[in-house]
């Protein structure tokens, strides 16, 4: 499972970075789908240690729910103009779509991780 951490982790900090000089952008905003990857490479640090890994693993699914409950409204407002290509900020739509996708992503590995691990009980 942890393995999933440093693979969100790593998408989400190059992200920030990517959306900022592509989109030509000087919004510093830019950069919240990095400060997302920074904790969920802290939380994949973390869960190598085998003792906390349950606890930290809960706390990255908390981290991966709460971004996607604060990027769900925004992507329903913007979405359809996204799609359409009439968004005003669209490599912020992307943005918001990519960070949302990858915490999805790591929200079902955890559920069927926890799901497996309750199996073997």
């Amino acid at each position: 499972m942890h393995i999933h951490a440093y693979r969100v982790g790593a998408v989400l900090t190059l992200l920030g970075p990517f959306t900022y000089f592509i989109s030509g952008t000087s919004s510093i905003s830019a950069f919240i789908p990095s400060i997302f990857g920074i904790i969920f490479l802290i939380i994949a640090r973390l869960s190598n240690n085998e003792k906390i890994r349950p606890h930290v693993m809960h706390l990255g699914l908390l981290v991966a729910l709460m971004g996607v409950l604060g990027l769900a409204p925004m992507l329903l407002e913007n979405g359809d103009d996204f799609i359409r290509g009439e968004a005003a900020r669209p490599w912020a739509v992307f943005s918001q779509l990519i960070t949302t996708i990858t915490l999805v992503y790591f929200l079902k590995a955890g559920i069927q991780s926890f799901r497996a691990a309750r199996s073997e009980d």
